[in-house]
């Protein structure tokens, strides 16, 4: 599940991407497109992917962690 939520969680910021190789449009050759969810090998894929982690976390009674803030505790 994690692989997939990696994959395609939404973005804040505005990218554009230019058509791959094999998949062009003949008709508009030089359309870009503007992603609305992160893609494998994009710089904000991961931090996409940790924002939504963490939020997720927070909501389930974690807490972060003081020197590491990417350690997540929940006591009982």
């Amino acid at each position: 599940m994690l692989k997939v939520l990696f994959l395609n969680d939404f973005i804040q910021e505005e990218l554009y991407v230019d058509q791959p190789p094999g998949f062009k449009n003949s008709e508009k050759p030089n359309h870009i497109f503007k992603l609305k969810k992160a893609l494998y090998g994009l710089k904000q894929a991961p931090r996409a992917w940790y924002e939504c982690l963490s939020k997720f976390l927070l909501e389930k009674g974690f807490s972060r962690g003081k020197v590491d803030t990417t350690l997540f505790i929940k006591r009982n």
